[in-house]
């Protein structure tokens, strides 16, 4: 969205498509959580913005390399995202498994009880959210801490809503198998076995850098941003797509 509108401010006829209904990808998934409702003011804000610069927005449409040819573009910026990555263990595809996105668009269908495995900050928000739910919580984490995404004070509020929701986090706790009453973990002290209604997988995510690169001969110019080069947060997507948008027709790009 963001290189889109930088390429229309700079004068460039703009194409901007989007498999999905609607703009915003990812984000879209955390919209009606109550401490997200700036980002969700942020989406609407970008998409009335890209209306006004009268680009040309075409959702519901996937862009293969023959679409991306067709319309003859002078540069491509593909942001394809990322996808979820489950963890190789037995019961993962289990009908109570659930990955962290699944679980923030269908809240309802996560059971009273669930365990989620991974406490990052996409873990630890997920946890506090389905909290405020009603919704009694535990994180199985492998590493000795929660990982703050290389942002300390993000972090450090992360844990306070921990603490207030009473979100227990068992901390070198490895998943090794998922049944249909909760999850078995290998730790330093011996086997701990987690009940739950709902397992969900909050254990990161696969950059779609080949469905990407696939796209590089469409146009004589190329740039891949986002979460498709390395998943990592708003600002630094904000910031490559406005790099990228800025370099069009630079001849000493990088």
């Amino acid at each position: 969205m963001q290189a889109a509108l930088t390429c229309a401010d700079r004068g460039h006829e703009v194409v901007l498509c989007e498999k999905n209904e609607r703009l915003g990808g990812i984000l879209l998934c955390e919209e009606d959580v109550p401490f997200k409702r700036a980002l969700a003011r942020y989406l609407r804000l970008q998409s009335e913005l890209l209306e006004r610069a009268g680009v040309d927005i075409r959702t519901g449409t996937r862009v293969t390399p023959a679409y991306a040819a067709d319309i003859g573009a002078d540069a491509v910026i593909a942001a394809l995202g990322a996808r979820p990555v489950a963890l190789a263990i037995s019961g993962i595809d289990g009908p109570n498994v659930l990955s962290a996105e699944e679980a923030y668009r269908h809240p309802a269908s996560v059971g009273d009880r669930s365990v989620i495995l991974g406490a990052g900050l996409v873990g630890t928000e997920l946890a506090i959210y389905l909290s405020m739910l009603g919704k009694k919580v535990r994180i199985a984490e492998m590493k000795g801490e929660i990982s703050d995404g290389g942002n300390f004070i993000h972090a450090r509020a992360i844990a306070a809503e921990v603490a207030r929701y009473a979100i227990d986090i068992l901390f070198f706790a490895k998943a090794v198998l998922i049944d249909a009453r909760g999850v078995h973990c290998e730790t330093p002290a011996g086997d701990r076995y987690l009940e739950s209604d709902t397992v969900i997988y909050a254990s990161g995510q696969r950059p779609l850098r080949d469905e990407a690169r696939a796209l590089g001969r469409a146009a004589s110019e190329f740039y891949q941003i986002g979460d498709c080069v390395s998943p990592k947060n708003i600002m630094e997507a904000t910031a490559t797509a406005y790099e990228a948008a800025r370099n069009i027709g630079r001849p000493d790009r990088v």
